[in-house]
């Protein structure tokens, strides 16, 4: 199956295997008078992205800008080795971010912590890139691609607090990278719609963020939502309200394990719970279901995730 799909309203998505996995991380593309990638998965994944390209005729001087949501590997680790691909591109990234795409040693080594024995085979090398290429965007800035297409940029934190998410008034919707969420694409083939849940890793999570975010989102009239995991979503709406509810959910959980002195492996069984509790209406319910496998790592991280902000405020404050 092809890496790229016309998604309409001149944007595409790039499958870019993320973990040498298909239907896991999606990159998108702009094509208009101005060209602009959004995201570049990490560095094993750009020669998705270049035969992206070359399939749509676009040539690599004609791409102007990067846009990063944030800096996390799976998002930006390859954006160091792409923009020297791309000799045009500049690149944009939340200021917070910035510092780390010119040096990138504490995000490798914070996601060495994570992966392990996996980080190499996941990431690969993560270049630096040039200080005179990055720029980083205030909240509301606006960029022109021509055409009257306005992209806006917005602060979003709550995964992180150096996310961006960027609304394309074209197809009345929003790059979200993991800020609203993650569509889970083998569930939402299976049951026939989008499934949806939060992704709150470490070491930035914030409920209170996140939650402010979703609603900022949804004051924009939005249709659909471009997510980094994975694929585009319609109904957004009905999504962000939903993503709100869990989102509580999963903060419900938090508090209630820890102040009963539990344990990140207690807060991943009850997030357990909950999934199967959602996905019961569909008639999965074993945990054992081959399309529930994958999830391990996803909620073990989430589960750390809500733990180390629950344990950063203090438990008198849960």
């Amino acid at each position: 199956m092809s890496s790229i799909l016309n998604l309409g309203d001149n944007v595409y998505q790039i499958d870019v295997h993320d973990q040498g996995m298909p239907k896991r991380t999606s990159c998108y593309l702009i094509v208009g008078e101005k060209v602009a990638l959004l995201e570049t998965g990490p560095t094993p994944s750009i020669g998705y992205i270049l035969d992206g390209l070359k399939s749509l005729g676009v040539p690599p001087e004609k791409v102007d800008y990067i846009i990063l949501t944030h800096i996390h590997l799976d998002h930006a680790g390859g954006a160091g080795a792409i923009v020297q691909e791309l000799p045009k591109a500049r690149v944009f990234v939340h200021p917070k971010g910035a510092k780390h795409l010119s040096d990138p040693s504490q995000l490798i080594a914070g996601t060495k912590a994570i992966y392990k024995e996996h980080y190499h085979d996941f990431f690969g090398h993560v270049l630096p890139i040039p200080e005179d290429r990055v720029h980083t965007p205030g909240d509301g800035e606006i960029l022109d691609l021509g055409g009257g297409r306005l992209l806006t940029f917005y602060y979003s934190p709550g995964h992180a607090s150096h996310h961006l998410v960027i609304h394309d008034p074209v197809s009345r919707g929003v790059f979200g990278g993991d800020a609203l969420g993650v569509r889970i694409h083998s569930l939402s083939e299976l049951i026939g719609s989008d499934f949806v849940l939060p992704f709150t890793p470490p070491t930035e999570f914030d409920p209170l963020a996140a939650k402010n975010t979703l609603d900022r989102m949804r004051g924009l009239n939005l249709e659909t939502i471009y997510f980094g995991h994975f694929g585009k979503a319609g109904g957004a709406p009905a999504i962000l309200a939903r993503n709100t509810e869990l989102l509580e959910a999963y903060a419900a959980i938090g508090r209630r394990v820890l102040a009963a002195g539990g344990t990140v492996e207690e807060i991943k069984e009850s997030l357990w719970e909950l999934l199967r509790g959602e996905l019961a209406q569909y008639g999965i319910t074993a945990r054992e279901h081959p399309l529930l496998k994958s999830f391990e790592p996803d909620l073990e991280l989430s589960s750390q995730g809500i733990a180390y902000y629950f344990k950063g405020v203090g438990l008198a404050k849960l």
